[in-house]
């Protein structure tokens, strides 16, 4: 056999190699280009909502107290200005999808985080706050209460203020804020956060009663929502920091952080903690898309301080030292 021959063979067999790899590999890559394709081209794609700055707090809020002296609301309303964020850049668009790559499996990975948690981490991560003077925390979803007084021991947290929309569950809130005689530190309201005003009717399902997921209850609550924006500036959050805000709400964190990442009121707080609902989200790659969109905004102003992906996460506001 000449050396050409020699060759010729060699190439072909080589080719033969390289052909079935690529035939058995073409579903994966198939796969892989689906997915990034339907990323790409989703339509339509959960939209970011314009934020509207109102001149004149709504009077639906009167009744909620600054959580700080001395302080005007008013005054704090020009302080706070929209961010040009509703267009991502090219890296971000970048990160993003890898994100949502990343996340593919939803479920595995929340079960992992799970295992690995320690459930104490929600308010044991934040003792160092007991070195500050006069904390301030926010609950967004405070339920009947369970979080809350873990937070005050640990914290020395002088204000507090939990939100519940819920009334049946507000009821059992404020009662367990008095007999754990809290209320000089604790004051709850009875209403929900989103991106506009509105009233919603809801059957309550214990601990995962959510805007976003219909139960199957016949009793039926009325919920009042109140504007994002208009609530913290209503605390006075547009003229001082906030030490913590912590959300727990069923699905509602997606809106209180897109809407916060949207005007300055988030370089005011100094840690966000969250827990992702995909339970809530009967399509769970626009719960994704949601999710990687929503570390992305945060990632602008913040960075990661802990995180469990898909159970519990804590961002610290970029600039201030860790504990």
């Amino acid at each position: 056999m000449s050396k050409m021959e020699h060759f010729r063979r060699c190439g072909l067999v080589l080719v033969m190699v390289v052909a079935v790899l690529a035939f058995y590999t073409s579903g994966i890559s198939w796969e892989f280009n689906k997915e990034e394709f339907e990323f790409r081209s989703e339509e339509p794609r959960p939209k970011i909502a314009k934020i509207e700055i109102s001149s004149k707090i709504s009077s639906k809020l009167q009744r909620v107290a600054p959580i700080f002296r001395d302080m005007r609301t008013d005054k704090c309303i020009h302080n706070i200005t929209a961010e040009s964020g509703f267009n991502f850049s090219a890296d971000e668009n970048t990160s993003i999808h890898t994100c949502f790559r990343k996340n593919l499996n939803v479920i595995k990975m929340y079960h992992a985080s799970n295992k690995r948690l320690d459930w104490n981490i929600t308010f044991s991560f934040f003792t160092f706050l007991a070195k500050k003077p006069n904390v301030k925390i926010v609950e967004v979803g405070g339920n009947v209460g369970d979080l809350l007084p873990k937070l005050v021991r640990v914290t020395g947290v002088k204000k507090y203020v939990v939100l519940e929309p819920v009334p049946s569950f507000y009821e059992k809130l404020k009662t367990n804020i008095k007999q754990r005689s809290l209320t000089h530190i604790v004051t709850p309201y009875n209403f929900g956060l989103g991106k506009t005003d509105e009233k919603i009717n809801i059957s309550p399902s214990g601990v995962a009663t959510s805007l976003k997921k219909k139960s199957v209850s016949d009793a039926t609550e009325t919920l009042l929502i109140v504007k994002v924006v208009d609530f913290f500036i209503q605390l006075g959050i547009g003229c001082h920091r906030l030490d913590l805000l912590t959300i727990n709400c069923e699905g509602c964190e997606f809106d209180v952080i897109e809407m916060l990442t949207s005007s300055s009121l988030i370089k005011q707080i100094d840690y966000v903690q969250f827990q992702p609902h995909a339970s809530v989200f009967a399509d769970k790659k626009k719960y994704r898309f949601l999710y990687c969109r929503l570390r992305q905004l945060l990632s602008r102003t913040h960075e990661i301080a802990y995180e469990y992906p898909h159970v519990w996460e804590a961002w610290r506001r970029k600039g201030i030292p860790k504990p």
